[in-house]
């Protein structure tokens, strides 16, 4: 067992005799609204009872406003229960998001769960927030990670190392997507926030046994240890019927199960009962099927009804196995990672065939030409045009006049936004900052429905679905996961990529080792 640290969470997540369980709970809108005390109250309950080993907070959920979770975490800590405050990169800029990791430090609020977020709603103040998306979720937990080995910088010529923080930064993972494409870009991603210093994972919201197990498969080929927490979420018919219509991004809640739901809510009690048992026996299949924990959340939730699914699934856990069958909630023509296990209605441990049908669209197969003949560093067409870059840079108007011709050909070609720090080499040639409404420039969010944009539902596919199919005809769909692609560097926007890329300024050409002329 490891060292105890102090850290109520983090101890039971690493321990493997402790099933951990948090309880999530959404400060809302308002300062001294009947919400906010109801959150400090249960907080109470929680430490008091001492089931509970953390309260998570959410981070404006739904993309609307909320009062600010690291805010409210010192109101937890000092109620005796540790917090758990989820930090959605959505609102922020990187130098804010660094900020308010400060002040959690300061706070000794240890515990984060690092969110890309959910895309701003109609909710904000006089209509929908400008979206910042400035880091995603991989290069959140980088930061973390860069904050916990003491963070250097340069000032006035000098470096400085701050003071390392100790914080346990988490993950979500939606091992419920339907498509294959969707799918495996979710693992691809889940890679990424683990090799970048995600300590723990808690899934999205979804009901499919066989796809909780699936995660847990895919930690076990992938050699990672990494505890992983089963997120319950409490179901009534309202909000099933919400998740089944995407109108909650991320969230699966099949036909088969939205009926059951509307059977339900006709008994007396309006299907509370019902509801309670199933999040019971998910605690119980979850804690069978070797899960680190439960993270139980939903609407109007009390601690005794928390407390009432602890005990009722340690009841349940010794018969976990015959739970199963009741959450076969496949989806319509749904991909699975491993073939189905037809004794235990789970998985074997054989991957399934990837059957999908890869794509070259002519812009893809032109794009590649262009790029193995203009920016190979080995080609000899890459070191004739090195010189003829440098002269162009050193004129203004040279250099102005390129950028319009580079900028008109990009924008027909890619819908280029002109941010000069170029991601179309990483994204199959679909640029990640004009076709993705949050920017992802390393896999996708967790919004997406049936390959849909979360965003721009049948409208739009999303742009690492599109990136998967095209990948998939070269067998290079695993090159999704071969390099981190940094955040944008503003430094860059409205200037030519292509000399950015030629004179070593950008994120590919150090990437390549492509050095600045002296």
């Amino acid at each position: 067992m490891a060292e105890l640290t102090g850290n109520r969470l983090k101890d039971a997540l690493l321990n493997p005799n402790t099933f951990c369980v948090t309880w999530e709970l959404i400060p809302g809108r308002g300062t001294f609204e009947v919400t906010q005390q109801e959150v400090i109250e249960n907080a109470h309950k929680a430490a008091i009872k001492g089931k509970i080993h953390a309260i998570s907070l959410t981070d404006n959920p739904g993309g609307a406003p909320a009062i600010s979770p690291e805010m409210f975490a010192a109101e937890i800590k000092r109620a005796g229960v540790e917090p758990l405050v989820h930090v959605a990169l959505r609102d922020k800029n990187r130098n804010e998001s660094e900020s308010i990791l400060h002040g959690l430090s300061m706070l000794h609020v240890k515990n984060l769960l690092i969110l890309t977020g959910d895309y701003p709603s109609s909710a904000g103040f006089h209509g929908t927030a400008k979206p910042v998306f400035d880091l995603d979720s991989v290069h959140g937990l980088q930061l973390v990670e860069a904050l916990n080995k003491g963070l250097e910088y340069e000032a006035l010529g000098k470096k400085i190392f701050i003071t390392p923080t100790d914080f346990f930064p988490g993950a979500a993972i939606s091992p419920f997507k339907q498509t294959e494409a969707e799918l495996m870009g979710q693992y691809y991603k889940l890679k990424m926030k683990i090799d970048a210093g995600a300590k723990f994972l808690v899934t999205q919201v979804g009901y499919d046994a066989r796809k909780f197990h699936e995660l847990l498969q895919w930690l076990r080929i992938n050699n990672y240890n990494t505890p992983v927490m089963a997120n319950i979420f409490i179901l009534p018919y309202g909000a099933g019927r919400a998740m089944n219509t995407n109108k909650i991004p991320g969230c699966v809640v099949t036909d088969k199960l939205l009926a059951k739901l509307d059977e339900e809510r006709k008994e007396q009690d309006k299907g509370k009962g019902a509801r309670l048992d199933r999040a019971a026996k998910m605690y119980a299949f979850a804690k069978g099927m070797g899960y680190h924990g439960a993270h139980i959340g939903g609407h109007g939730i009390t601690c005794d009804m928390v407390e009432y699914i602890i005990d009722k699934g340690e009841e349940f856990a010794s018969n976990w196995e015959e739970l199963v069958a009741e959450f076969d909630f496949t989806q319509k023509d749904g991909f699975y990672l491993f073939q189905k296990d037809e004794k235990n209605g789970l998985n074997t441990a054989t991957l399934a065939a990837k059957t999908s049908k890869p794509a070259n669209p002519p812009i893809y197969s032109f794009s590649r030409l262009v790029h193995k003949s203009l920016f190979n560093p080995h080609s000899f067409v890459f070191k004739g045009l090195t010189p003829l870059a440098k002269a162009i840079d050193k004129g203004p108007r040279m250099r102005s006049a390129f950028h319009k011709f580079e900028h008109v050909n990009k924008v027909v070609l890619y819908d280029c936004m002109d941010c000069g720090d170029c991601a179309l080499f990483d994204t199959a040639f679909i640029c990640p900052m004009s076709q993705c409404p949050k920017g992802q420039r390393n896999g996708p969010c967790g919004g997406s429905h049936e390959g849909w944009c979360e965003v721009y539902p049948t409208e739009k596919q999303c742009i690492w679905v599109r990136a998967y199919i095209r990948l998939k005809r070269s067998k290079e769909e695993n090159s999704i996961t071969k390099n981190v692609v940094p955040p944008c560097n503003w430094e860059l926007q409205h200037s030519s990529s292509w000399l950015n890329f030629y004179l070593g300024r950008d994120h590919t050409s150090k990437k390549m080792g492509i050095l600045p002329p002296k």
